[in-house]
């Protein structure tokens, strides 16, 4: 899965660096985070979050910061809410869309961002459960 996992990154890391806005990155580690719920996901966040910056020439660490915190936060209410749900996704998608995107200094059709990046965190959540049973079976 750690493999799998890496394939995604790079293909989300390469999407946003060179082609949008929207933070594949991010939806990416969301959705590996609600599925697999293993802590390696926290080194994947920092090194994926550091390499973000570099190639987009942000300010050094302020993704990893956010990625990191973002998915501590949903890891702190799997108590009290059941994360592998659509609506959990849909909604975390958005506010942490909206978030990193107002962190970045994003202005521009910040709502309309953070709704097409909960729908394409929708999609790629339903992608990443079929490929978690059909792998483990």
């Amino acid at each position: 899965m750690k493999f799998l996992a890496f394939v995604f990154l790079i293909i989300a890391l390469i999407l946003e660096a060179s082609l949008t806005t929207i933070p594949f990155v991010l939806l990416v580690l969301l959705c590996l985070l609600v599925i697999v719920r293993e802590n390696w996901l926290f080194i994947f966040a920092f090194a994926f979050g550091l390499v973000l910056d570099l190639v987009t020439f942000k300010a050094l660490g302020a993704s990893s910061a956010f990625f990191v915190i973002l998915l501590f936060l949903v890891l702190l209410y799997q108590s009290k809410f059941e994360i592998a749900t659509i609506t959990f996704i849909f909604f975390v998608s958005f506010l942490g869309s909206f978030g990193y995107l107002s962190l970045l200094g994003y202005n521009n059709n910040i709502i309309s961002q953070a709704l097409v990046s909960s729908f394409i965190g929708l999609i790629l959540f339903k992608l990443l459960q079929r490929l978690k049973i059909h792998i483990y079976g």
